[in-house]
């Protein structure tokens, strides 16, 4: 497998601890070295790589876990949440956003041309996650899972917000995390907040942009610049490695500075 820029695999004999990322970073981000990205033109509609846009029955399976990925990790180590299994989900960028999206253009998405974005027009997609969402979740001794979501692409319609509020009815050990661009003004950004409202703690979406006191990510230049009121992301200030073993994005609405990028 070809390694990751800033990144290399766990390796037990160097005291890594393979059980809860597949990946150890090498080089860190800094707050004061911006990220760059390739931008794309203002009329793009979709991915820059469309085909790693998939249809469910060319996947293994639609929710990834956490494992694979070194800013997440496997499973929760902190906090009351803590032996979750944490999983992503990731749908087509652009195609699944608001034109109004701040990095519509430079979409960190523009730079992941390995990542397998699942097709949401597929007519199998809602019921085989369904299906996945209750198999994870039925896995011997787990008390839960957390879904971020979503890693690449956002919420595309109404129905699929409610789609995601039945699955918390039905399953009261899933918990969602993760941001939207979605305006909480509009038909798709309200059934967001009240998915919010009616599931709290275990719906814990962010509204990118900082148009409110709390439930908003916003963008800092540096750590210095956070707003009052909010905390910046600590894995981008190296003080946990990933969500596993942080868990402030599910345990409080208070809005999260990160790294312009």
């Amino acid at each position: 497998m070809k390694q990751l820029s800033g990144v290399r695999k766990a390796y037990p004999r160097f005291g890594d601890d393979g059980s809860y990322t597949r990946w150890i970073r090498t080089t860190r981000h800094h707050l004061h070295e911006p990220f760059k990205t390739i931008p794309m033109a203002a009329t793009a509609t979709g991915t820059r790589y469309p085909t790693r846009v998939l249809k469910v029955a060319q996947q293994k399976a639609l929710l990834v876990t956490g494992h694979n990925n070194v800013k997440i990790g496997r499973d929760v180590r902190i906090g009351k949440l803590k032996g979750y299994w944490l999983y992503t989900l990731s749908l087509e960028e652009r195609a699944t956003c608001p034109t109004s999206c701040g990095h519509w253009r430079d979409c960190y998405g523009n730079n992941m041309p390995f990542a397998k974005r699942i097709d949401h027009r597929d007519p199998l997609f809602l019921p085989t996650l369904e299906q996945e969402v209750a198999k994870r979740l039925g896995v011997r001794n787990r008390p839960g899972i957390i879904v971020r979501l979503h890693a690449l692409g956002d919420f595309y319609s109404v129905e699929y917000v409610e789609f995601w509020g039945k699955l918390l009815t039905m399953f009261p050990k899933l918990v969602i995390f993760g941001y939207t661009a979605r305006d909480p003004a509009d038909e798709i950004g309200a059934a967001v907040n009240r998915l919010i409202d009616t599931f709290p703690g275990r719906a814990m979406m962010r509204f990118s942009g900082g148009s409110t006191a709390t439930r908003c990510a916003v963008s800092i230049p540096t750590v210095d610049d956070c707003p009052p009121g909010a905390f910046v992301c600590p894995d981008q200030t190296g003080q946990f490695d990933g969500c596993g073993k942080c868990g402030a994005c599910w345990s409080t609405l208070k809005n999260v500075g990160f790294a312009d990028h």
